[in-house]
C-alpha cells in the first residue's frame, strides 16, 4: 500500500526510525565532545606547569625539549621558532616588587677582564691582609649582623643601614661564624667545637656569600638559620662578603665560586658547601644523610631541584685539587673573546653563573666521556648570556649534546660521567628543592593571558607575585611542603616580598614546627 505522496507507511518508519537514530548519535557525539572538553578544562584548571613539565617531557620516551625558541625530539628532529614569546621575570623586572631584591646587585650587561684571577694569589692575599681575625654573629631578636673585622667591630641593622662606606673600609672578606660573646668576653673566644663526620670526610663547611651588605636586607633569618644549623651539627660557618672591586669585571654571581674555591684551597675543611642566601635549611638532618651517598670518586654534589638542570644555589665540593680548580676555571669562564683598541684581548665573560659551571663542566665531559659539546660553536651560544631564564641556552648547547651520549636517559645520568654526583630526589626529605611549579593554574594563565591580549592591561595579573610562576611567598611555600618537604628549602630571591621572610626557622625546634605547619612561625608584616 503506497500513502499520499507516494511513500509507503514502511518506508516513513524506517525514516523516522534513521532519523531518531541520527539525532541519538548526534547525542552521543555531542555528550561526548562536552565530557572531553569538561575533562580538558578540569585537567587545565587543575594542572599548575612549570621546570617539572619539561623535565618529564627531556625524560619521557620521545626526549621532547622545548623552549621558548623552539623543541626537539632527540637526536631526532628539531624545529626552531623565528619569534620568541617571551614573559620575563628577570631581576628588578617585577613592577609589583615592594623592595629591589637581588641576589648578587646588578648583572653586569657585559663582564670583562684582561687577567685570570689566580685562587691561590688571592688566598695569599687575603690571609697576608688579616689572618683568621675575623668574625660575625648575628643578633637573635633584632635584625643586626656583628661583623669584627680584624680588630675593629662594626653592627650593621639589615633594615636600616645601607652603608656601602662600610663595604669599602672593610679589611675581612671570610667571616666565621661565632656565638654572641658574653659582656667583657672576647669574640674569638666563642667559636664552637667543630666535629669530624666520617660519612663526610671529615671537617664541614657551610658558606654563603654576598657582594653588597644592602643584598642582607631580606636575610636576618636565614643567616641565623645557616649560622644555628652549622653550630648544632658541629660544622664551620663562614659569611663570605665579596665586594664587586675584587671580582676585576667579573659579575657578582661569581662570588660565590671565588670564596668556595678559597676555602678549598686551604684545606681547613674536608667538605665546603655553599648555600645561596635565599635558601635554608628545613629538615635540620645532618649532611650524612646526603654525602654517605657520595662516591668518593666525585669531587662535586648537587642536590636534584626537579630542574632540567644542575642548579648551583646548592653545591658542595671535597677539598681536593680538581675540585679548586673547578671553582677558579669557573670563575676565568669565557662567553666570547673581544679585541680592545689598544689591541689586547678582552675576555667577555658570563652574566650567570649556571651557565658557567655548566660550560666548565661540559668541556671537561666533552674531552673524558665523549659528550659531543661545541661550546661557543653552539648555533644558540648568545643564548647562553642571558639577562633571565637560561633554559634556550640548557636546551640548545647542553641538553642537546649530552642526549647524544649513548647512555643519557636523563638528568641522573650525569652520574655515569666524571666528577659530579647528583643526589637522588627519593630521598627524603628531598635535598634542595625550589619553587617551581606556577600557582595558578593552565585554565587561569589562559583567561589572564586572553584578558591581557584584549585590554594590554597588567591589570589582568595577580598582584605582588612573580609573573613567571604567579607565585606569592605563600604560595611557594606550599610547594615545597609537598612530597615529604626538604633539606634544604630555595624559593628564589622573586618571591621574597610578603611575609616569607617571617616564615624561615632559625633553630631545629623552630623547624620541625615549621614541618607540621609550614605557615607556623609567619606573621602577617608585609615588608
Amino acid at each position: 500500500m503506497v500513502g499520499t505522496y507516494g511513500v509507503s507507511p514502511n518506508d516513513r518508519r524506517q525514516r523516522h526510525r534513521a532519523r531518531i537514530a541520527r539525532r541519538k548519535t548526534s547525542r552521543r557525539r555531542l555528550l561526548a565532545l562536552l565530557a572531553v572538553i569538561f575533562a580538558l578544562a578540569l585537567r587545565l584548571k587543575t594542572y599548575y606547569p612549570g621546570d617539572a613539565t619539561v623535565r618529564a617531557a627531556s625524560e619521557s620516551w620521545a626526549h621532547l625539549m622545548f623552549s621558548r625558541s623552539g623543541y626537539s625530539f632527540g637526536r631526532v628532529y628539531a624545529k626552531r621558532f623565528d619569534r620568541q614569546v617571551r614573559l620575563d621575570a628577570k631581576d628588578g623586572a617585577i613592577a609589583t616588587t615592594t623592595k629591589g631584591y637581588t641576589v648578587q646587585g646588578k648583572i653586569l650587561d657585559r663582564p670583562s677582564w684582561t687577567e685570570d684571577l689566580s685562587l691561590s694569589v688571592l688566598s695569599e692575599q687575603d690571609e697576608r691582609n688579616v689572618g683568621d681575625n675575623c668574625y660575625f654573629y648575628v643578633e637573635l631578636d633584632a635584625p643586626i649582623v656583628v661583623l669584627y673585622d680584624d680588630g675593629e667591630t662594626y653592627e650593621h641593622n639589615l633594615e636600616r643601614d645601607d652603608d656601602e662606606q662600610l663595604l669599602a673600609r672593610l679589611r675581612c672578606s671570610y667571616f666565621k661564624g661565632v656565638r654572641k660573646p658574653a659582656a667583657g668576653a672576647s669574640i674569638e673566644s666563642n667559636a664552637w667545637y667543630l666535629k669530624s663526620e666520617p660519612e663526610s670526610g671529615g671537617k664541614v663547611l657551610i658558606m654563603s656569600s654576598v657582594t653588597t651588605l644592602k643584598m642582607l636586607s631580606a636575610y636576618h633569618k636565614t643567616l641565623l638559620n645557616h649560622q644555628n644549623y652549622a653550630e648544632d651539627h658541629g660544622y664551620g660557618s663562614i659569611l663570605a662578603v665579596i665586594p664587586q672591586r675584587k671580582l676585576e669585571g667579573r659579575s657578582g654571581k661569581f662570588a660565590k665560586h671565588m670564596s668556595t674555591g678559597v676555602q678549598l684551597l686551604r684545606r681547613q675543611y674536608a667538605m665546603v658547601c655553599h648555600v645561596d642566601m635565599d635558601a635554608w635549611f628545613a629538615s635540620w638532618d645532618p649532611l650524612s644523610h646526603y654525602s654517605s651517598d657520595w662516591p668518593q670518586r666525585k669531587s662535586l654534589f648537587f642536590g636534584d631541584t626537579g630542574q632540567v638542570w644542575l642548579n648551583s644555589g646548592l653545591m658542595c665540593a671535597r677539598s681536593n685539587e680538581w675540585a679548586t680548580s673547578f671553582f677558579e676555571r669557573t670563575l676565568n669562564a669565557v662567553h666570547e673573546h673581544e679585541e680592545s683598541r689598544d689591541g689586547k684581548v678582552v675576555k667577555v665573560g658570563f652574566k650567570r653563573d649556571q651557565p658557567a659551571v655548566w660550560h666548565v663542566l661540559a668541556t671537561e665531559w666533552s674531552s673524558t666521556n665523549g659528550v659531543p659539546y661545541r661550546g661557543n660553536q653552539c648555533s644558540m651560544w648568545s643564548e647562553c648570556n642571558p639577562d633571565s631564564n637560561p633554559i634556550e641556552c640548557w636546551h640548545w648547547c647542553f641538553w642537546d649534546a649530552l642526549q647524544r651520549v649513548p647512555s643519557w636517559e636523563g638528568l641522573h645520568s650525569v652520574n655515569k660521567l666524571s666528577n659530579v654526583h647528583l643526589d637522588s630526589w627519593h630521598n627524603k626529605p628531598q635535598m634542595h628543592r625550589m619553587c617551581l611549579a606556577s600557582c595558578r593554574s593552565v585554565l587561569s594563565r589562559i583567561n589572564m593571558a586572553i584578558c591581557t591580549g584584549l585590554t594590554g592591561f597588567q591589570m589582568c595579573l595577580p598582584k605582588d607575585v612573580d609573573k613567571m610562576s604567579m607565585c606569592d611567598g605563600t604560595g611557594c611555600l606550599a610547594q615545597l611542603r609537598s612530597r615529604g618537604g626538604a633539606w634544604l628549602k630555595h624559593t628564589g630571591h622573586q618571591h621574597w616580598r610578603d611575609r616569607l621572610p617571617s616564615c624561615i626557622p632559625r633553630t631545629g625546634r623552630e623547624a620541625s614546627k615549621e614541618r607540621r605547619n609550614y605557615l607556623a612561625l609567619c606573621t602577617n608584616k608585609r615588608n
